[in-house]
């Protein structure tokens, strides 16, 4: 019988969820993985984008219902974007899974990402110009739903071919279901994947060859991040989301690393694309220096108040969202807010400089750092402020007569971790 190529070492015997889309590659990993008497429990994300989501969907629970595999469908909700759909669903499924795995108290989520996917992602960033990025997808990483606990991803079928999958679905009699998105040549990954069968009938480049590079990529000797000698975060920690940087001991290699810490982008990956092509890292990453210059070298880096305050020429800035008590939100990627229990109801979370007149709130460095942490308001004042950061706010202002009225009493306060170090470090991908 056809057997799979599965890091066993890596999935291990702790319970675990399977991201089973209903296709081949992630039918053949829960099948091998129950096979094995692993606990584990199957999630299945319907994007509602097509029609046969959702028999995709019940085909899978249907096969584990009769083999007791606990097994739950996500459904993907809400307003779709009509542009960038494939990554928008990608971002849902993620933060869906997440969620999921929360909920039901497992830290763990396998995804059957295979040999031939890493070849696509190589090939991809190859065409794009990445240098570390053509790492490609790691065996694990950590990723979490917005401002949830920290879900480590696995990739055990990282060194199978996707032949393999089909074989192994085939021997078993797995009822597979193809998802007819993956012939549609108007995505990218459909088109790499033409290309590089056809690449590899001529044996000009193989898959293997790919996923060879993506190891020694992987495997290069880089600084290490632990090493506080090499840390810039490690001068000073800033409770307000700054970073004081002294580049003569870590060296220019990590600037896109601390302008992703202090910026509130998505991919560090992405900032490193962009700035190796030619781009300059403050402006991608939505930061300022100060207190001027290219260089980090005693440096302060902080969030660039216009991204979340608004610009001049009319761009928005940072929507506010409800904040109902009790409830944690991730904000602007780089805190995690938890509202008090006991906070009244309609408060809303936003940033500090929207509630504050803008000639005020960028007049000085002080008061432009203090602008883009978040608080809570209601009516369109401010309620409560973040705790950790509340005296370096109140000094900001003061001096500004309207300080008095605009601020909360000191004892409105709510919890705030700030994900400096995390982002830094790029440790969890937070959908």
């Amino acid at each position: 019988m056809t057997e799979l190529e599965i890091d066993w070492d890596l999935i291990g015997d702790a319970p675990v969820a399977v991201a089973v889309s209903g296709g081949a590659d992630s039918f053949a990993l829960l099948h091998a993985l129950t096979e094995r008497g692993l606990p584990v429990v199957a999630l299945t994300v319907d994007h509602g984008l097509r029609e046969g989501s959702a028999g995709d969907a019940e085909t899978v629970a249907e096969w584990c219902q009769a083999r007791g595999v606990p097994h739950e469908t996500l459904a993907w909700e809400g307003e779709k974007p009509t542009t960038g759909i494939q990554d928008a669903a990608r971002r849902a499924r993620y933060r869906l899974l997440c969620e999921a795995c929360e909920r039901l108290g497992l830290d763990r989520l396998a995804a059957a990402h295979t040999l031939d996917d890493q070849a696509e992602t190589v090939f991809m960033r190859l065409r794009r110009g990445a240098g570390r990025g053509l790492a490609g997808m790691p065996p694990s990483r950590k990723i979490a739903s917005g401002p949830g606990e920290p879900v480590t991803l696995l990739r055990p079928l990282l060194g199978e071919r996707r032949a393999a999958t089909r074989a192994y679905t085939e021997a078993h009699g797995l009822p597979v279901r193809e998802d007819p998105t993956n012939f549609d040549e108007r995505y990218e990954r459909v088109r790499v994947r033409a290309l590089l069968a056809a690449l590899e009938e001529q044996e000009l480049l193989t898959a293997e060859a790919l996923g060879r590079t993506a190891d020694a990529i992987s495997c290069l000797k880089l600084p290490d991040t632990d090493d506080p000698l090499l840390h810039p975060l490690a001068w000073e920690p800033s409770e307000d989301g700054t970073a004081c940087v002294d580049a003569s001991e870590g060296g220019d290699p990590w600037t896109p690393n601390v302008v992703f810490a202090v910026g509130g982008g998505s991919s560090l990956y992405e900032l490193r694309r962009r700035q190796e092509t030619g781009g300059n890292a403050l402006e991608i990453g939505g930061v300022l220096d100060a207190p001027s210059g290219n260089s980090f070298r005693g440096t302060l880096v902080y969030r660039e108040p216009a991204a979340l305050l608004g610009r001049a020429d009319g761009t928005p800035g940072l929507a506010p969202v409800p904040a109902p008590p009790g409830s944690r939100h991730l904000y602007d990627r780089r805190f995690i807010v938890h509202v008090p229990a006991d906070a009244p109801e309609e408060l809303t979370l936003r940033p500090l400089g929207q509630l504050v007149p803008r000639d005020i709130a960028t007049s000085t460095l002080a008061r432009s750092r203090v602008s883009t942490l978040p608080c809570l308001s209601r009516e369109d004042r401010i309620t409560h402020l973040p705790a950790t950061a509340q005296r370096a706010v109140r000094d900001a202002l003061s001096g500004w007569k309207g300080a008095k009225e605009c601020l909360p009493p000191d004892n409105a306060t709510f919890e705030v971790r700030s994900l400096l170090a995390e982002r830094f470090a790029n440790e969890v991908i937070r959908y």
